[in-house]
């Protein structure tokens, strides 16, 4: 195997899923934990009458934790080649490295200590890179990645939902104005005035600081209240939709690259191993988990992505690990489970049901010769075994 560069070594550290090595891991863990810790000291320099001493120390912990994040900020900036989308010949570049949304984040924690170093006295906007910090861990959760792209990806629908929004508000704030500025003049003695209170009608809030006093005003209310909710709806709904639309788009891609790993799909083109994506169900197993007993109905095969599983029969065991199958046999030849099978390492695997493992086959002649001949095999292995 070539040996790695030192850039490359670096880069798979600092950049999580690159590799889960202890190196890496420990890097994820620590940068989490000093974002934590960076936005909890942060917040807490804020509490009136703090001992001296404790805002000392609070001050000296923000110089190290903006050393580290300069650190890491530097050491991205140096194995950007390495990146798969912006690095090469072919990437986007270092402009678009720096422009992109994670390391203009990184480059908010770094703010903290220059603000420190050059002008001391602007708390107000070294607090508030503080507090921004805490979006850094976007990149470390897949959680918060999902609702960045989910509103990345509709931020059309989210603005033309914004701007429908503007529209009640303008016409809710100008019908309360026509109707209640002669009672209420210096609540609603104007457009700009009623637009407070048509923000917190609208929201639904109803602080009771502006309320109408005329049965007309009362009846507009109620039904820009009714407005309200029946908007709050539409970027709710087009939010929801994002989300199912991602995990849908997160789950094929995850699946399509697992299934790619199985040698017995290997040759299948993109078609056939697209429905076949369509037809997996991903499951993972922690170890020393029963994945079937043997005695069980045989509904589906399982297809082992990553991990390793054990196969228990009466006289000896097998380990199975990336790449191999099993469940076959109870699945094609319609006979109850004939062992066994617990997970030894963490396993990520493929499910596929019975009925789709005979429809899959009969679209499929070779990926059908593959799973008879090995369970043909495991058969006669079985049948060999001392009594």
């Amino acid at each position: 195997m070539a040996p790695v560069s030192a850039r490359r070594r670096v880069y798979e550290i600092i950049e999580p899923g690159i590799r889960r090595d202890s190196p890496a891991l420990w890097f994820e863990r620590a940068s989490i934990l000093i974002i934590l810790a960076s936005v909890a000291g942060a917040v807490g320099s804020t509490v009136p009458g703090l001992d001296p001493r404790i805002l000392a120390n609070l001050r000296n912990a923000e110089l190290v934790f903006g050393l580290f994040f300069l650190c890491e900020y530097a050491a991205r900036l140096w194995t950007a080649p390495e990146h798969p989308v912006f690095g090469g010949e072919k990437g986007r570049g270092l402009i678009a490295y720096l422009a992109s949304p994670l390391m203009l984040l990184d480059l908010v924690g770094v703010l903290p200590l220059l603000l420190l170093i050059a002008r001391p006295q602007a708390s107000g906007p070294i607090l508030i890179f503080q507090v921004l910090r805490f979006f850094r861990l976007a990149r470390y959760s897949p959680a918060l990645a999902t609702v960045g792209r989910v509103l990345s990806n509709e931020w059309r629908p989210l603005m033309a939902a914004g701007l429908i929004g503007l529209g009640l508000l303008l016409v809710a704030a100008t019908g309360m104005y026509l109707i209640e500025h002669d009672v209420q003049p210096d609540r609603l003695g104007s457009i700009p005035a009623a637009m407070y209170w048509a923000v917190v009608t609208v929201v639904t809030v109803g602080y009771g600081d502006v309320v109408p006093v005329t049965p007309l005003g009362k009846l507009f209310t109620g039904f820009v209240m009714l407005c309200g909710l029946i908007f709050f709806a539409l970027p709710v709904a087009i939010i929801a939709t994002g989300f199912l639309a991602e995990i849908r788009r997160r789950d094929f891609i995850v699946n399509y690259g697992m299934v790619a790993r199985v040698p017995a799909f290997t040759g299948l083109d993109g078609a056939a191993l697209a429905e076949l994506v369509s037809l997996l169900r991903a499951r993972k197993f922690p170890p020393d988990t029963i994945i079937i007993r043997k005695g069980d109905e045989g509904d589906s095969m399982y297809f082992i992505a990553s991990g390793e599983v054990e196969v228990v029969l009466p006289r000896r065991s097998i380990r199975l690990t990336e790449g191999d199958f099993f469940g076959e046999v109870a699945v094609l030849g319609r006979v109850r489970r004939t062992a066994t099978v617990i997970a030894r390492r963490t396993a990520e695997l493929l499910v596929l049901d019975a009925a789709d493992v005979v429809k899959f086959m009969e679209q499929n002649p070779r990926v059908e010769a593959v799973l008879r001949e090995a369970m043909t095999a495991r058969q006669m292995t079985q049948e060999e075994e001392p009594a």
